[in-house]
């Protein structure tokens, strides 16, 4: 800076110093100012504008969208086409019934068969009806005795629902005449001797019954619920032997919310009168069988759970207790598409003049009688369904009985031709599988098959049981016009106790033996064909293989029997 420049800045100083400015007028553009005193320069305050940001409160309106369409129109050429006649079905609430039904038929061996079905129809109060049914036939079977047959059988049914009770009363009557045809007519020929006279080799089984049954029909689960049922047999036979039979057993039960509990009782009278054929005396076999079967079951939504028990009291001969456990457990996987189970049961059983020979026709006339007890049955399975039309059902059981019924070949009251009954203690495994088909559409199959092990305490063999079973039957319908049934059954090979007679002048046999019965299978096929629903023709016929095999020693079966015949509801 230069000397110049600081006098002038001095100088300047100096007059602010000395006094105020004085303004003179007219001078240069702003004026001449003359300071005097001391100089303070401050900064005027600055007014600034305050721009805060501010909502803006704006209403938008809401101005729905519209949508036109532009009208088009196209031309349709009018077409007439002619309409097939429809025929229009209408279903009833409920299919009509038929008050009677009658079947008629006849086959080979001058075999005719008649049956008659009557009863009241639909009824909301009570219902009534009667069933009769013949069959006979010649036998036709060589090489053996007389084989001819008849069955007659009668049944009376009336049935009423009274203050929540169902009320059901019974008549019963069958006549049963078949021939102990078993034995070799050669013998006879070669001693010159004639053979047995039909009152020898004729047995005749009648059985006259009544049965009445009050079962409740509560709604309401915190009732007793109960079932008694009374049932009344008397069975005679054309040697004399006799029995009557009563028994009365009802169940009662009553639900707890997922608990039920349970109780049955059983009263079987049985009075036995037995007339055997030949010099033995007559004699008598009274005796009551007394049962008391109380149980607790719950249900969940997959499990089933049973404890129970069986007690017994038989005054059969001597007076004896007898009691046995029952357990029952099942589990359901995947909505009863798989179902295992376990459990064991345990009863005593009645054998009868008349369960006896319904098994075996060809029993001796008087045969002594003893009740069997099933002293356990332990069995475990699953059971299900590979789809909504097919079930199965896979199980093992061992079980163990005390005085089972066997029919062995007698050698004392005939020339072994009829059946005794010895009693012993077997055990028994038996693996079974169970299968069913059922479309919905009238095709159904069930098949089973039972393979058994016997284990025998005294008896040398399971005289006449098989080893295994297979039972196999199906039906299938074609529109509801044409209807095919088929049945089939394979057995095993049996053995079976043979008393050997020196001669056919023999009072007793001289020694006995053993002799394999041959497995068998035996086909059954039956067709309908159906005019109307009420005319119907059928065609029976039954051991298609026409093998002549034996179910029972020396009781060799008809070959191919056929039946023809006709059926009409009215």
């Amino acid at each position: 800076m230069s000397k110049r420049h600081i006098f002038l800045i001095g100088t300047v100083l100096t007059l602010v110093r000395i006094g105020p400015l004085r303004a003179q007028q007219g001078g240069t553009p702003g004026g001449e100012y003359y300071i005097h005193g001391i100089y303070n320069p401050t900064i005027a305050d600055v007014q600034k504008i305050d721009r805060r940001p501010e909502p803006v409160d704006t209403l938008l309106v809401d101005r729905p969208p519209t949508y036109t369409v532009v009208n088009a129109t196209m031309p349709i050429v009018p077409k007439a086409d002619s309409i097939a006649p429809v025929r229009l079905n209408v279903v009833q609430a409920n299919e009509r019934l038929y008050h009677g039904f009658v079947k008629l038929g006849y086959g080979l061996y001058n075999s005719p068969l008649g049956e008659l079905y009557y009863d009241q129809t639909r009824s909301k109060k009570n219902g009534y009806g009667i069933h009769l049914k013949h069959f006979s036939s010649q036998g036709g079977i060589n090489d053996v005795g007389p084989s001819d047959l008849s069955f007659n059988a009668a049944d009376l049914f009336y049935k009423a629902v009274v203050q929540r009770h169902e009320i059901l009363g019974r008549g019963m009557y069958d006549r049963q005449r078949v021939g102990y045809y078993g034995y070799d007519p050669i013998g006879f020929d070669t001693l010159d001797l004639p053979e047995p006279s039909a009152k020898d080799i004729r047995q005749v089984y009648n059985d006259i019954g009544f049965g009445l049954r009050v079962r409740s029909l509560y709604s309401d689960s915190s009732m007793i619920g109960h079932d008694v049922r009374v049932e009344a047999h008397h069975y005679t036979n054309a040697t004399g032997s006799r029995e009557t039979n009563l028994t009365i057993a009802a169940d009662l039960s009553k639900q707890q919310r997922t608990e039920t509990y349970e109780a049955g009782i059983l009263i079987d009278n049985n009075v036995y009168h037995g007339v055997p054929e030949g010099d033995d005396p007559e004699f008598d076999m009274n005796g009551t069988l007394v049962g008391l079967i109380p149980g607790v079951s719950t249900v969940g939504k997959r499990y089933r759970v049973r404890v129970g028990a069986g007690i017994y009291v038989d005054a059969l001969g001597k007076t004896t207790f007898h009691f046995f456990p029952q357990v029952y457990a099942s589990y359901s996987f995947f909505d009863n598409i798989l179902v295992p189970y376990v459990g064991a049961d345990g009863a005593r059983e009645r054998n009868s003049l008349r369960s006896l020979t319904r098994e075996n026709p060809w029993t001796i006339a008087a045969p002594e009688l003893a009740n069997t007890s099933k002293l356990y049955d332990i069995f475990g399975g699953i059971r299900g369904s590979f789809s909504a039309n097919i079930g199965f059902d896979v199980r093992v059981s061992t079980s163990s009985w005390k005085d089972r019924v066997l029919f062995v070949t007698d050698g004392y009251y005939s020339h072994g031709n009829q059946f005794t009954i010895v009693y012993d203690k077997v055990n028994v495994l038996d693996v079974s599988g169970d299968a069913t088909y059922d479309d919905g559409s009238g095709t159904r199959i069930h098949a089973r098959l039972d393979i058994f092990s016997y284990h025998m305490q005294d008896q040398a063999e399971p005289w006449n049981l098989p080893p295994y079973q297979l039972t196999v039957g199906a039906q299938y319908s074609l529109r509801e016009k044409l209807v095919l049934k088929l049945d089939a059954r394979l057995m095993g090979a049996r053995k079976a106790f043979s008393p050997v007679f020196s001669s056919v002048l023999d009072d007793a046999p001289s020694s006995a033996e053993t002799v394999d019965l041959k497995g068998f299978f035996d086909l059954y096929l039956g067709v309908e064909y159906r005019f109307t629903k009420r005319l119907t023709v059928f065609l029976d016929a039954s051991n298609l293989s026409a093998s002549k095999y034996e179910r029972w020693f020396r009781y060799p079966v008809q070959r191919t029997l056929v039946i023809f015949g006709a059926s009409y509801s009215f």
